[in-house]
């Protein structure tokens, strides 16, 4: 399994975690002290914050490479290990980093990079291979995590990065070395997993031809999406109380839709996030539209 993940994402080597959490949080513990630094993205999911304790951290806002650039060489040479953290795709808005620009700054500043694809993985890309596919940048990531709880429909994590950093993390990475492995079973189905995502394109096909038709029939209706151009859609609320007054008129019409308010998201961002299977068919897809519609006129967002 981690050598089918690590050629997966385009990386020398990879460790597999028992979560995808776990593999964040552990990496991080591992590599980050107090002579260190992470840059983060304001958006990276609590998984990765949750590994910087004991070491230096700034947010960059997000996807804010202006920023980014300007501080990296502001801060030249003050912190020993540099690290820049982003996510593929973002887990409550939807959308992608500006990975190729992200790229280019880090080698400008002799920095890592390092990329939480979580929900890259299986979706992203013409081989489904993650965002670094997507952009083209295949082997020019330093750090690459995901779990196998996403598109794989198991449970695990892993790391993927040059073989000496991951043949580091099996003696540091106190998640990896002082948890229990998955089991035989779930590495099983996420090796067949891994197999399906590569051998039936079709599957990632008809994720894409739902994910298309969702977004243009909520457009459409005048719902509000943000910036999502994945799987993933917010669709913004902005009142805590109505996204959970909303959420349960939808599951009384048998659809379940995650409500999403603060402490995940800021108050005035509180919102429905729908997420988008492949085995989804359009009138399913309909009726979610058709419902939010109904609703509206009762409680208006």
């Amino acid at each position: 399994m981690e050598r089918g993940i690590a050629k997966f994402v385009g990386q020398g080597d990879a460790i597999l975690f028992s979560s995808g959490f776990g593999a964040n949080a552990g990496l991080l513990r591992a590599i980050l002290g107090k002579n260190d630094i992470a840059y983060i993205d304001s958006y990276i999911h609590t998984s990765a914050t949750s590994g910087l304790i004991g070491t230096n951290v700034k947010h960059i806002g997000h996807n804010d490479i202006d920023y980014l650039d300007m501080i990296l060489e502001r801060e030249t040479g003050k912190y020993q290990t540099r690290l820049v953290i982003i996510d593929g795709v973002y887990s409550q808005n939807g959308d992608l980093s500006k990975l190729p620009q992200y790229i280019a700054v880090c080698k400008k500043h002799n920095c890592l990079l390092m990329m939480d694809d979580a929900h890259g993985i299986g979706v992203m890309g013409e081989n489904g291979r993650g965002t670094a596919e997507y952009y083209n940048c295949l082997g020019q990531v330093d750090i690459i995590t995901g779990t196998f709880s996403k598109s794989f429909g198991c449970v695990g994590g892993f790391v993927a990065a040059s073989e000496k950093l991951i043949q580091y993390l099996r003696y540091y990475a106190d998640s990896n070395v002082f948890s229990a492995a998955m089991t035989p079973q779930v590495a099983a189905s996420s090796l067949k997993a891994l197999e399906l995502i590569q051998t039936q394109p079709e599957i990632r096909k008809k994720l894409w031809t739902n994910v298309n038709y969702l977004r243009k029939r909520l457009t459409e209706e005048g719902f509000d999406i943000g910036c999502s151009i994945s799987a993933i859609f917010p669709i913004m609320v902005r009142d805590n109380k109505k996204v959970y007054e909303i959420a349960r008129e939808l599951q009384k019409r048998c659809i379940f839709v995650s409500g999403i308010t603060y402490p995940a998201v800021r108050t005035k961002e509180a919102r429905l996030r729908v997420s988008v299977l492949a085995s989804h068919e359009t009138v399913q897809l309909e009726q979610l539209v058709t419902a939010l519609v109904e609703i509206r006129k009762s409680i208006p967002f």
